[in-house]
């Protein structure tokens, strides 16, 4: 191959080697998740907008909650006094946790309401992901639709879930919190109840999250799809936790309550929080497929996105080799006594005829060879039946799991 230039690699830039594609492809999760993120900025930003914007009703919804809360605290004077030595309110204790019992209760009238909402949001983006962590091609606002049509309901369930589950847990902190306020109750049994209260909050919450993804990549039922998020979230705490917490880390900044930095911050949102958010769970999540599922899910794929090679892997030029001497019929590529000419970089009518006489030289040589071994093929082996014998499936494929705790795998509808 002719030298470039120097105008020519200013422009192209350098010339790069047979091997660069491939040394260039993510060869682990990491590389996978920062490969998506750097080659789709401006599609984790379409993403991240669109998403957001089902996300409008629950944020105002938080917004108008902390609001009211802090309107309450201006108003009722929790710690004042009215300078004889006198509460305001004789009977203030309590009076904390049943103001916030009650903003719940009336936060949790509309919530389902903005979760549903929500949903839409959630069913497309991580649909979208999905297929970007799998290195599939993606248009956006197409497949943010289809995305929603076919996961909808899986994610708007996971949500009521969520939300129901999470509305009992903080009605339960609050009448808890009353009870130690007024001294009601046994105060150590109550902490407690409070402590194991919030762990269930936080395992939900990473069941939900579980549930989200494998009804994007699965088909399973409902049932199945709360037994299996509940079993990857127990049985994988330490790196559940690490990578929900880098997930939200985003969020979280905005708690440091420094203005600029919460100026950035909230930017940062505004254009790639949800999306960050979504490809770091959707590829932790791949993960754990890959590791503890997709082995025995009959046509499941595993590490897609992933470039494997093996140690005894080559440029698939001994491998194309092998396969043709298994029909006898066909000459092995290195079998050849004629190399093919190869043409220089300025060439004339000259080098073409020399070309195409070596090229007819190998195909007289190819006519030779069949003829002489016409009858070989009913003695060996074909490649048909090498794929069959090796049992390559050409497919995904669909079909149950051997247990229950075993997801499906996806059919054609959730390509």
């Amino acid at each position: 191959m002719a030298k470039k230039g120097f105008i020519a690699r200013m422009i192209e830039g350098p010339e790069r080697s047979e091997t660069y594609a491939a040394s260039t492809l993510p060869t682990n999760r990491w590389q996978l998740g920062w490969d998506v993120f750097k080659t789709n900025t401006g599609k984790h930003f379409k993403l991240n907008l669109l998403t957001l914007v089902f996300f409008i009703p629950l944020i105002a919804l938080i917004v108008f909650t902390y609001l009211y809360k802090a309107y309450l605290v201006s108003q009722y004077p929790f710690s004042q006094n009215m300078g004889i030595g006198y509460p305001a309110y004789p009977a203030v204790f309590g009076l904390t946790a049943t103001l916030s019992l009650n903003t719940n209760l009336e936060f949790f009238k509309f919530v389902l309401i903005a979760a549903a909402v929500a949903a839409v949001g959630l069913s497309g983006g991580f649909y979208v992901m999905r297929n970007m962590v799998w290195a599939e091609g993606v248009i956006v606002g197409s497949d943010f639709w289809k995305g929603v049509k076919q996961n909808y309901f899986v994610v708007f369930f996971s949500l009521l879930f969520y939300t129901v589950i999470m509305g009992f847990s903080l009605i339960s902190v609050n009448l808890a919190q009353i009870l130690i306020d007024t001294a009601s109750g046994t105060r150590w049994l109550l902490i407690v109840a409070q402590v194991i209260t919030y762990l269930i909050m936080g395992i939900v919450s990473v069941m939900t999250l579980y549930m989200i993804t494998l009804g994007v990549t699965y088909k399973l039922s409902f049932g199945k799809l709360i037994r299996n998020a509940f079993i990857l979230t127990i049985a994988l705490v330490p790196t559940n936790i690490f990578f929900a917490f880098l997930a939200v880390t985003p969020f979280l900044l905005l708690l440091i309550g420094v203005p600029l930095i919460m100026s950035l911050v909230f930017v940062l949102l505004v254009v790639w929080g949800l999306s960050i958010f979504m490809l770091i769970w959707t590829n932790y999540s791949n993960w754990v497929f890959d590791k503890f599922i997709n082995d025995k899910v009959p046509g499941a794929k595993k590490n897609r996105g992933i470039y494997k090679r093996n140690a005894t892997e080559n440029d698939g030029e001994e491998l194309i080799i092998e396969k043709t001497k298994l029909t006898s019929s066909i000459k092995p590529v290195t079998d050849y006594d004629v190399e093919l000419y190869e043409l220089p970089t300025s060439f004339s009518r000259k080098d073409l005829e020399k070309l195409e006489e070596t090229k007819e030289a190998m195909r007289r040589d190819s006519d030779k060879y069949a003829e002489e071994h016409a009858h070989d093929d009913d003695k060996s082996e074909t490649i048909d039946d090498l794929m069959k014998d090796e049992n390559i499936d050409a497919g995904e494929g669909s079909g149950n799991t051997d247990s229950d705790n075993k997801p499906e795998t996806e059919g054609k509808d959730k390509k």
